[in-house]
């Protein structure tokens, strides 16, 4: 079967993995992979071993050729299925279905917010010309029926994560490197963020929770791996609290997140919204305790009092209650880690992934 993945983003995030994860685990001769995405993207420059790669600029007027380019690639190549992978995406392959109306189309859904309720969004999501959604959470599903699109056309397919790369890490042995690295002085417990700083992920919520637990004296180190629009705003933030290197360090963008996750004790990921998030299984697979806010998917994730702990999005206070429970009682942080992990090795696990999309793409083609 030929599949054509649509993506429109220049960087590498998490919708893009779950591209390589799919396409790199589904190398046999019953599947041909194709990807369109904008010249020098990431997901053009990672993928070009596993799949046929067509680059095309996609923003603004170039849309309109994009879309010709595409049909003309749909048709030549005999392509089944497309898969859009983001909004932009979702457009592009419904114009490309206006074209060539014979290729089944399906929309990737990640996010965790309804489409706006303009006239142009609702055509463009409750439309007939979609073969089927696949949302990665139950979470994001509820909302499409919600919006108004039938429930025969959405799948749940869950997101999942490579666990390899976490396994060639001693854990003791990378906390002492990390920290000696970091000139952080003594032995705390490691708190751990990877991700970019935007207001999606609400890190200003874990920056106020850390100046909450300095000053009732509990001692910890937290990173913050990543970059983006508001590391700035953040690290203003950290220094009016009083946050010294020894408790708090921004780091950037780093290509040793394994490495830095097998060093950390607590996994905390304070997202104002979120499809899944797929670090939370990343840190899983490196022996980490979750900390999490309850919204999108990440309940589905986090259980809490059972996988991990929860608090509500904004809520700097009630977060840091729940850092403290794990900081402060590692029979508990041992307990929950060991959950988690049996959990999400049966739940979340890379080969459900892999087989809920082809089975989906597989049963549209048959259909016919």
């Amino acid at each position: 079967m030929k599949i054509l993945h649509i993506d429109t983003e220049m960087s590498w995030r998490g919708g893009e993995n779950q591209i390589r994860l799919l396409i790199e685990n589904a190398q046999t001769p019953d599947w041909e992979w194709h990807l369109a995405a904008p010249p020098g993207s990431q997901a053009i420059e990672r993928m070009k071993p596993f799949a046929k790669t067509l680059p095309l600029p996609m923003k603004g007027l170039a849309q309109l050729s994009a879309v010709r380019a595409i049909a003309s690639y749909v048709k030549q190549n005999h392509i089944q299925v497309m898969d859009c992978q983001s909004s932009r995406a979702h457009q592009l392959g419904l114009a490309v279905k206006y074209l060539v109306p014979s290729v089944k189309l399906v929309v990737h859904r990640r996010v965790d917010y309804p489409p706006g309720q303009s006239w142009f969004n609702r055509q463009k999501y409750i439309n007939r010309r979609i073969d089927r959604y696949i949302a990665i959470s139950s979470a994001i599903s509820e909302i499409l029926k919600t919006y108004g699109v039938p429930a025969a056309q959405i799948s749940v397919v869950r997101s999942a994560v490579d666990s390899s790369p976490f396994k060639i890490y001693d854990r003791g042995q990378a906390r002492i490197d990390v920290l000696r690295e970091l000139g952080v002085q003594g032995k705390p417990i490691v708190i751990g963020n990877v991700a970019y700083l935007t207001e999606q992920k609400g890190h200003e919520t874990l920056v106020r929770a850390l100046g909450i637990l300095k000053k009732k004296g509990i001692r910890f180190f937290c990173f913050i791996a990543g970059d983006g629009d508001l590391k700035l705003k953040n690290e203003a933030l950290a220094r009016e609290l009083g946050l010294i290197a020894d408790e708090l360090q921004f780091l950037g963008i780093r290509k040793d997140v394994p490495r830095l996750l097998a060093a950390s004790d607590i996994f905390a990921l304070s997202s104002n919204d979120e499809g899944l998030g797929t670090s939370l299984l990343d840190a899983v697979h490196a022996g980490c305790t979750l900390v999490g806010t309850r919204v999108g998917g990440i309940p589905e994730i986090i259980h809490h009092n059972q996988t991990g702990l929860s608090a509500n999005a904004r809520d700097p206070e009630g977060f840091a209650a729940e850092l403290e429970r794990v900081l402060c009682d590692s029979e508990l942080r041992q307990t929950l880690t060991e959950n988690a992990k049996t959990f999400v090795e049966t739940a979340f696990s890379l080969e459900t992934m892999v087989k809920g999309n082809l089975e989906i793409y597989a049963r549209l083609v048959n259909e016919g």
